[in-house]
């Protein structure tokens, strides 16, 4: 599960950046009609979406664990999501012209920002107990024959900026590049669309679990623009 992740998330980098070296990445494959891209990506951001956004629903985890033990829900969801993503990287459409393309001054402090967006993205899983996201901690605790519970809902660091910094970083590496294609336009538009409506499935899911402490969090920490809300004072366990 931990080679699945580290492999998708190593392989993100290179086909959203275009890498000669990269045996596949965003623009690489033949291009076509706008049409055809359209349709072809679609389908593929649906894919990811119907996945990432139906199995994370608490009616199919109930589902779900009537079959098959709590202990590898997680790590099959992780694992699936996985699937959706590499189905992506094979499969996109690029389509030929660009949205914008830029040099210089400007094209560094893009590659930072990109950069920068994969570094707050993956700071924000290891801080937030990656093991927990991974799946692995649920499987561990159930071998260890203890009770598998809900992780804590972390307020400090970059969760006392921003309540989604994780998404924010994946944000600004969608968007972040010196050659924004028409095919990458596609795929950073759509999964930014796909961000924004599944954070309100997300938070009502969370204000179901963790009721009051997350509707004070909320109230309290901007969902992904940092600043512009009143900042939480003092680490929070």
């Amino acid at each position: 599960m931990t080679l699945s992740v580290s492999l998708s998330l190593t392989s993100s980098v290179p086909w959203l950046a275009n890498l000669d070296a990269a045996p596949v990445t965003i623009d690489s494959n033949p291009p076509a009609s706008l049409s055809t891209a359209l349709a072809v990506n679609g389908l593929l951001l649906l894919v990811f979406a119907v996945q990432h956004t139906v199995q994370a629903r608490p009616w199919f985890k109930r589902i779900f664990n009537k079959y098959v033990h709590e202990s590898v829900e997680r790590a099959s969801y992780v694992l699936l999501s996985n699937v959706a993503f590499v189905l992506m990287y094979i499969y996109w459409v690029p389509v030929e012209g660009y949205v914008w393309r830029v040099e210089g001054g400007l094209a560094v402090v893009l590659w930072g920002l990109f950069g920068f967006g994969w570094v707050v993205a993956v700071f924000a899983i290891l801080i937030k107990n990656h093991f927990h996201f991974l799946g692995l901690r649920q499987a561990w605790l159930y071998f260890s024959q203890e009770k598998i519970t809900q992780e804590k809902l972390r307020r400090s660091f970059v969760y006392s900026i921003v309540r989604h910094p994780m998404y924010l970083g994946f944000l600004l590496a969608y968007w972040a590049t010196p050659e924004m294609s028409i095919g990458h336009f596609i795929f950073a538009a759509g999964m930014t669309v796909y961000t924004l409506v599944g954070i309100q499935f997300e938070e009502r899911m969370l204000i179901h679990y963790i009721g009051d402490e997350y509707r004070d969090y909320k109230r309290r920490v901007p969902m992904l623009i940092p600043f512009t809300k009143h900042r939480l004072k003092g680490r929070v366990p």
